[in-house]
């Protein structure tokens, strides 16, 4: 799978831009903070996801104070190309998903074009919030399964239902018997997410152990624990339902998904340093790529939203050596980060445009990776 080339329209701060990318396999973006870099790396992803992986509405990617904007790249798949669109309107507010040119429905546009996201935030993904490991799953499992986006969607749709009843009920607006056809379809809902869920996570626990040793060049043993727990949800479902009526949502369920990273038996959140959590987060990183080949049959565009400037020099010297094999769209702060990969086109960005690298006229000061 080859991106070849990327447009954009009133995209953040791009009132209008086109980028070829079949000059090289790697495209790097070098420049100051807020100027550009990861929202053309957010357009491309939003294109992966059907959404941004930055904020919670889309049309707060639209360019300020514009009518309508627009993502368009052309994505090439064993000799097929494939035009995806996605446009933005504001009034009335509207995201269209297009492909070839025509209107569809999620489940037919993820999947043309699969990446592996990795930004700052993923290297949290040890101590914090147990929203990041499930945004790992869900992230993953859009792009490759149909069924798993239709599935998600029912699911998500579904509880929000149960939560406006066990609101009403609340307000003795609604009977709690009534809560018996929202639980069912949940159940239903629930085994499947679960099912699709544990195949994943099962694969990234085989590889994980060994993909750690070889990071972090050590002995130590990384087990992945994901244990849903599913037996009997509809009875506990019942059983949480005078807890749920009091908090007015749903206690339990894959909405409430998380896993664990253990090394040598101990939860690494609790006690790993800072290097061995990143070490392991590089490890989940590359066990995903690793299942999106595994279920595709094709390697998936990476996406490097200034990691390198979080890394020490021996961890970016294997995300170095691996992005050899992909094509991967990079940012940075610093020209130095990136300097030492072969074939990359490099392109500073600045105020929201791209200018070609020349080593004589890139401005130290304006690399700094300040904050």
């Amino acid at each position: 799978m080859q991106l070849n080339w990327l447009q954009l329209q009133d995209f953040r701060n791009y009132p209008s831009l086109s980028v070829d990318l079949t000059a090289s396999p790697v495209l790097a973006l070098v420049g100051p903070n807020a100027q550009g870099k990861t929202n053309l790396l957010e357009s491309i992803a939003f294109l992966a996801l059907g959404k941004s992986f930055r904020s919670r509405k889309a049309l707060e990617t639209l360019g300020w104070d514009k009518p309508h904007g627009r993502i368009k790249a052309e994505v090439e798949h064993e000799g097929r190309s494939t035009e995806l669109e996605i446009f933005f309107q504001r009034k009335p507010e509207a995201k269209k998903l297009k492909r070839q040119g025509q209107v569809v429905k999620p489940k037919d546009f993820l999947g043309n074009l699969r990446v592996v996201l990795f930004t700052p935030d993923h290297l949290q993904m040890v101590t914090g919030s147990p929203r990041l490991r499930r945004q790992f799953m869900d992230r993953v499992l859009v792009q490759l399964d149909q069924s798993y986006v239709i599935t998600l969607g029912t699911y998500q749709a579904v509880l929000k239902q149960r939560n406006a009843l066990l609101k009403r009920i609340q307000l003795r607006k609604a009977e709690s018997w009534e809560l018996e056809l929202w639980d069912a379809r949940l159940v239903q809902e629930a085994q499947q997410l679960w099912e699709k869920r544990e195949a994943l996570m099962e694969f990234v626990s085989n590889e994980i152990s060994a993909l750690y040793q070889s990071i972090a060049h050590s002995n130590d043993e990384l087990k992945l624990r994901y244990e849903p727990d599913k037996d009997r949800y509809d009875e506990r479902l019942l059983a949480h339902m005078d807890a749920d009526l009091r908090s007015g949502s749903t206690s339990i369920g894959p909405h409430r998904d998380d896993f664990t990273l253990m090394l040598n038996g101990r939860e690494l959140a609790d006690f790993g340093s800072r290097g061995e959590c990143r070490s392991a987060v590089l490890a989940l990183k590359i066990a995903q790529i690793h299942y999106v080949e595994h279920a595709c049959g094709h390697k998936p565009l990476l996406l490097l939203d200034d990691v390198f400037s979080e890394l020490d020099s021996d961890r970016q010297h294997q995300l170095g050596a691996l992005l050899k094999n992909y094509q991967a769209v990079i940012t940075t702060t610093s020209v130095d980060h990136v300097s030492g990969l072969s074939d990359a086109s490099i392109y500073l960005v600045n105020d929201g445009e791209l200018t070609p690298f020349l080593p004589q006229n890139v401005d130290k000061k304006q690399e700094s990776p300040a904050a």
